[in-house]
């Protein structure tokens, strides 16, 4: 019984302790400066409670505040009324604009006698000139469309489905023509270029009048003293792999040439030895 005595005892003396606490208690009293009005109502001044959160809030505005977003009304009066709703407000938005006018600034700094740079510069600091600059086309927005007096707006509408055709079926009629006439234009070309080929044949003489005589290309200038020079660096150790190398690059040279470099395969050639 006296130990629950006490306990009670002593947790009167607290909670009556907790009630005379001042409310300087838990600021930075000493710290930051003496106590003041201030510290309660700042953040930064205010310390945590040891075992409970730190109270943070706003203070509440005055009775007559009311809550919510302003709705202003606009009596727009004979405009609204004949555009039946509210009359659009004109956004403000400048045809012009003023910038500083560096050139005028430079003019006006040599008349005043500053010529070097660093002069300049501080009489640009001092003094400011500004010139106007058009911001967007004012000529467009003064301009008025005009429309002929016959002019009908909105889209055309759809033209009438030709019942009489869709009867006789000359829809179909009409795609079955256009396809045979393609089969029909893909077959000829087949044929063409089947017939191409017939009744063309080469003879020795035809095969001769065709073949172009080799010609060696004319040897390029060369200076006198190098006219009868050795090379000094050679590809090849000896003349037979030379010989054996120009053997193989002349046998697989027919893929190398043509137009694409697909090769010559279709077209006769015919050498002549001289």
């Amino acid at each position: 019984m006296s130990n629950e005595i006490e306990r009670r005892d002593s947790g009167r003396s607290s909670k009556q302790g907790a009630s005379h606490l001042s409310p300087y208690e838990f600021t930075k009293t000493g710290i930051t400066g003496d106590q003041r009005d201030t510290m309660l109502g700042s953040e930064l001044q205010l310390l945590p409670e040891l075992g409970k959160c730190r109270r943070r809030g706003h203070k509440l505005p005055p009775r007559n505040f009311t809550y919510g977003v302003t709705l202003p009304r606009h009596d727009g009066g004979v405009g609204e009324a004949l555009c039946h709703g509210p009359e659009k407000e004109r956004k403000i938005n400048p045809d012009f604009e003023f910038v500083r006018d560096y050139s005028a600034l430079n003019k006006a700094a040599l008349e005043s006698g500053m010529i070097t740079a660093k002069d300049q510069a501080r009489f640009r600091t001092v003094h400011d000139i500004q010139k106007k600059v058009q911001v967007r086309d004012v000529s467009h927005s003064k301009k008025t469309r005009k429309f002929a007096d016959d002019m009908v707006f909105g889209n055309p509408n759809r033209p009438s489905t030709p019942i009489q055709e869709v009867l006789q079926n000359r829809f179909l009629n009409n795609w079955l023509d256009s396809m045979q006439n393609k089969q029909a234009s893909a077959e000829k070309e087949r044929a063409d270029a089947t017939n191409a080929f017939k009744g063309s044949y080469h003879t020795k003489s035809s095969l001769l009048r065709q073949a172009k005589i080799p010609v060696e290309p004319k040897p390029l200038w060369k200076m006198p003293k190098f006219a009868n020079g050795v090379n000094q660096v050679d590809s090849f150790r000896s003349e037979s792999e030379r010989r054996r190398a120009y053997s193989a690059n002349s046998f697989d040279s027919i893929p190398r040439q043509g137009t694409y470099h697909t090769g010559i395969y279709n077209v006769p050639r015919t050498t002549v030895k001289t």
